[in-house]
């Protein structure tokens, strides 16, 4: 009774389409003739990932006809109840449910339908209120709170071993998806006289001094096939991207394993009863059955009266001596390790201590008295007093394990890290029409020049206002673009010094009368900042805080592997047989994507900043200049225009748009920020919100390019111009008016290196 009960109900070319939870079958959806369906498009949807709608129509309603009750089921009667969340097993309020809308097969927009109310009329006759969201880059919801820490790392998980660790810096482990780098985690090396150096033939590095690094590029590609994407980008697929890694460090130090659990292998042993010492040393005769006492990995012997390291590692353990009375003379306590002194406690009292053990390592407790005689007193073990011993922590090996990659993540979200990358690369997600969740991901620059020229001259009616406005109520007074506070040495002294975190790029806009409010970009990851070894030339990260201990939980980053330093003379390693082996190089990481940057190189940095090692001029191509200036330049510029205007656009002319479009009216290019209002339903006339285009806006008259002989500045691709005062400084130079070698001729020059604070 369709047409009888719904009389101007009529299908038109209009057509709704629905599908069913699982996506494997289509409903037609039945519509009100001339019942308008709004549309609005708005460029939104591609530069935000993290955005759960974008397009959207306005409401609009729809007959509860048999057909389309079919489908909702009977969801305007308000005493039916869900069923397994489904509405008389039909349809779910608190599900998305594809759609589609089209006119005479033209798709005019894909995404998902919601019901927002249900209209009862004259009783008997009833309308469903549907709004319909097109589709958005929705990995917010697809990711949901995953961490990095929770993909499949089987394809990268490996032993680590000499071959593994150093044909690691060839590109040769895992495809070049793991790199092993070297930072220091808490070693607080110096090559300073006096000093033990960081490896040398008798104090050789352990493999897991080095530290993996994952290939940026894996990481996305993880996360997408796991969250059921598939995509495309020149940026992700570029040589230069390939050299982006995140060291996976969350503190250990030493890469964790699956095959070894190092809370496992922790002992405390203490005395069944009070021990009479005497004058010579004697083993104490601690046991893990005593009070307190347990030895989970059986790694203590009752009889020897002695603990085995398990593997090659680093302890930490903790002494208490109690003696019964106090008298004249004393107690001496040693820590032997295969009968080397490790440490010698003069009395009583409770000391922790810190040492490396190889395998197979045993650690015994010795004491004797001097003066009168004296008895160790017995009580539980880890009391404030008594005597007993604990080995409190245990790492994890040095070498030999099988390194499961996922427990070596920082702690960061999934969802944050493409957000991350979204921000430092100003990338846009634009989702493949005719593909089911497949992106193309570019930067923003690259997405809009790529885009097809048309001509809407002859669209304009200019019987409404056309609206031509300057952007300057739309640009912010100040706009800074940075990455996250790091929690190492250098990164807190900068913040601590200067107020900032390193790195940043400021934009004041101090021309601007009327503009208003601050706005930020900021990235979770913290600033990788390479710095000398103290008393040598070898550039590395230093995660250590200010007390010289490794950083623990330490924020995500991000550096380009340059490949291997070989002026680094011999770098001393254990090899598998714990035998200790010269190499002459170390792997290259660092903000900058050379070993030895000069102008033309590129900064992982947004701004410029003053290196800690020595440059012989800081790159130009920051992420602010390489990805964020043209975009900017275009909102800021004088000669920014937003123009509005009303468009008579056909089906055609909305299926075939794209936001990248370059689109022509009168004598100027603009592109599209918003479509508002399109009636799906008889097409014509609507509100389109565009802004002008600029060619390429110079961020300063004159560009830096290169570097002569005397260590001059050189601009705009000529090695004999020397450019100006104030480009000069616009991109972090020094300008020399007044040197007596050349007065009447100054000159731009690099900044020098700043000092490496010192830790205390």
């Amino acid at each position: 009774c369709f047409f009888k009960c719904y009389p101007s109900a009529v299908i038109k070319m209009l057509t709704l389409t629905l599908w069913n939870s699982a996506e494997t079958t289509q409903h037609i959806i039945e519509l009100y003739d001339h019942a308008p369906v709004n549309l609005n498009y708005q460029f939104a949807d591609v530069s935000q990932i993290n955005k759960t709608q974008g397009s959207y129509s306005q409401t609009f309603r729809i007959p509860a006809t048999k057909t389309n009750r079919d489908f909702f089921g009977s969801i305007d009667k308000a005493n039916v109840e869900d069923t397994s969340s489904l509405i008389n097993s039909n349809y779910s309020v608190k599900q998305k449910i594809k759609a589609s809308l089209t006119y005479n097969t033209i798709p005019l927009m894909n995404g998902y339908v919601q019901i927002k109310a249900v209209y009862i009329q004259k009783k008997d006759f009833a309308d469903i209120e549907l709004i319909f969201f097109g589709d958005t880059i929705d990995l917010a919801t697809a990711l949901k709170e995953k961490k990095i820490a929770d993909l499949s790392t089987t394809s990268i998980d490996h032993t680590l071993n000499y071959a593994n660790t150093f044909l690691s810096m060839n590109l040769n482990l895992k495809s070049g998806n793991v790199v092993y780098g070297f930072m220091d985690k808490g070693k607080n090396w110096t090559f300073a006289a006096g000093q033990t150096p960081p490896y040398s033939v008798n104090a050789p590095l352990w493999q897991g001094d080095f530290t993996p690094y994952v290939r940026a590029k894996w990481l996305i590609d993880t996360i997408m096939s796991e969250a059921g994407y598939t995509y495309d980008s020149n940026l992700f697929d570029s040589v230069d991207f390939s050299k982006v890694y995140l060291p996976a460090y969350n503190g250990s130090i030493s890469p964790r394993s699956d095959d070894s659990v190092p809370e496992t292998q922790v002992a405390a042993v203490g005395l069944a009863s009070d021990f009479v010492l005497t004058q010579n040393n004697a083993d104490v005769p601690l046991l893990d059955t005593a009070s307190g006492g347990y030895d989970y990995s059986n790694n203590w012997d009752n009889s020897a009266y002695n603990w085995t390291a398990p593997y090659s590692c680093q302890i930490t353990f903790t002494v208490s001596i109690d003696v019964t009375s106090t008298s004249i003379g004393g107690v001496i306590t040693n820590i032997y390790k295969n009968g080397s002194n490790q440490l010698t406690i003069n009395g009583t009292g409770q000391i922790s201590h810190t040492i490396n053990v190889v395998v197979g390592d045993l650690i015994r407790m010795t004491s004797r008295y001097f003066g009168f005689a004296a008895t160790l007193q017995a009580n539980p073990v880890g009391e404030n007093f008594g005597t007993w011993f604990r080995i409190d922590n245990v790492s994890e090996p040095f070498q030999g394990q099988d390194v499961d990659m996922s427990l070596n993540f920082p702690d960061i979200k999934q969802i944050d890290f493409l957000m991350g990358l979204q921000k430092m690369f100003n990338l846009v997600f634009i989702p493949d029409n005719r593909k089911p969740k497949h992106l193309i991901i570019e930067p923003m620059q690259d997405y809009i020049s790529s885009g097809t020229k048309k001509d809407w001259t002859n669209k304009i009616d200019y019987n409404k206002d056309v609206v031509i406005t300057p952007t300057t109520d739309i640009q912010k007074n100040v706009f800074d673009w940075g990455n996250s506070a790091g929690q190492d040495f250098l990164n807190l002294a900068i913040q601590e010094s200067a107020g900032r975190i390193y790195g940043r790029h400021r934009i004041e806009d101090k021309d601007n009368d009327f503009a208003t409010g601050d706005a930020k970009v900021q990235t979770p990851f913290a600033p990788y900042i390479i710095s000398n070894i103290p008393s040598s030339s070898i550039a590395i990260h230093r995660c250590i805080d200010k007390e010289g201990k490794g950083v623990q939980n330490p924020k995500a980053r991000l550096a380009y592997f340059n490949g291997v330093n070989s002026n680094v003379g011999n770098v001393w390693v254990y090899n598998d047989s714990l035998v200790s082996t010269a190499i002459d190089l170390l792997p290259n990481f660092s903000n900058y994507n050379a070993i030895s940057p000069t102008v033309s190189n590129n900064d992982l940095n947004f701004g410029y900043e003053r290196a800690f090692i020595s440059l012989n001029s800081h790159p130009v191509n920051t992420q602010y200049y390489r990805y964020w200036m043209g975009f900017v330049n275009e909102l800021y510029s004088a000669d920014s225009r937003l123009l509005t205007a009303y468009v008579k656009l056909t089906r055609a002319d909305i299926q075939d748009f794209e936001f990248s479009d370059r689109i022509f009216i009168q004598d100027t290019y603009y592109r599209i920020l918003k479509i508002s209002n399109y009636d799906a339903t008889t097409g014509g006339v609507v509100k389109v919100d565009f802004i002008k285009i600029l060619s390429d806006v110079p961020d300063c008259a004159d560009l830096p390019t290169g570097q002569n002989a005397n260590g001059n500045i050189t601009f705009n691709g000529v090695g004999t111009d020397y450019g100006s005062q104030a480009c000069c400084e616009r991109y972090g130079y020094i300008w020399f008016a007044d040197k007596a070698s050349f007065p009447s001729n100054p000159r731009c020059f690099p900044n020098t290196p700043s000092t490496t604070p010192t830790i205390s």
